[in-house]
């Protein structure tokens, strides 16, 4: 459901595009993604309780640029708009671990788990580090795809590109901290079981022996 609500924005930003009948698809495009992002939060809230920072600043700077997207007539806005968010979200890795020495993807993970992952430290802190350059580098290529192919081509990167590189983060992730998974936790929980199981009640009878008839 998580995932869902991190991709909802960009799903119904790209599924307005592609059905809607407008000649211009990207302003009613650009209205639903700054809806969507409104609804993301909103879903965040009652799922978690609680409000995601990075969902408000991704907000803050969607309605920013959505708006002046739609207030200039111009789609330059919108391009920015996606690579701003991508950088805004390295600076946040970078500085919750080198300023608050706290790593946002430890936090992640152990959230998607329900349990702390006991991976050393320092495999948190280089893929933590991993992240943060990866979303330089796909801003800096949302960029170059904005303006050098077609609007149309961009509008499918935004949703299979940068879905499809987050899922390739994900896996090269998760090859790394699987060593650290709680992967024995149902046998431990099992054999907790059976260690508690209260004894058979019904006590094994021995033959008399003929030396304990003559005593």
């Amino acid at each position: 459901m998580k995932f869902f609500l991190d991709f909802f924005p960009i799903a119904i930003f790209v599924g307005v595009y592609v059905l809607s009948g407008d000649e211009n698809p990207m302003y009613p495009a650009v209205i639903a993604l700054m809806l969507g992002t409104i609804v993301q939060n909103i879903g965040t809230r009652l799922l978690t309780g609680k409000f995601e920072k990075l969902h408000l600043w991704t907000l803050a700077i969607t309605l920013v640029f959505g708006g002046m997207t739609l207030f200039f007539k111009n789609s330059t806005f919108i391009f920015w708009k996606a690579s701003i968010v991508l950088w805004v979200m390295a600076a946040v890795f970078l500085i919750r671990q080198h300023l608050m020495g706290k790593i946002i993807l430890q936090e992640m993970f152990s959230k998607a788990f329900d349990e702390e992952i006991s991976a050393p430290k320092s495999v948190w802190q280089k893929l933590n580090h991993s992240w943060a350059f990866s979303y330089v580098v796909i801003g800096f290529v949302n960029l170059y795809i904005a303006y050098n192919f077609s609007e149309a081509f961009w509008v499918q990167f935004k949703l299979f590109g940068l879905m499809g590189l987050n899922i390739l983060l994900l896996i090269f992730t998760m090859t790394k901290i699987y060593p650290y998974l709680p992967l024995e936790e149902e046998q431990d929980e099992k054999n907790q079981n059976d260690t508690n199981a209260e004894p058979n009640p019904t006590r094994e009878i021995l033959p008399v022996t003929e030396s304990a008839k003559e005593d």
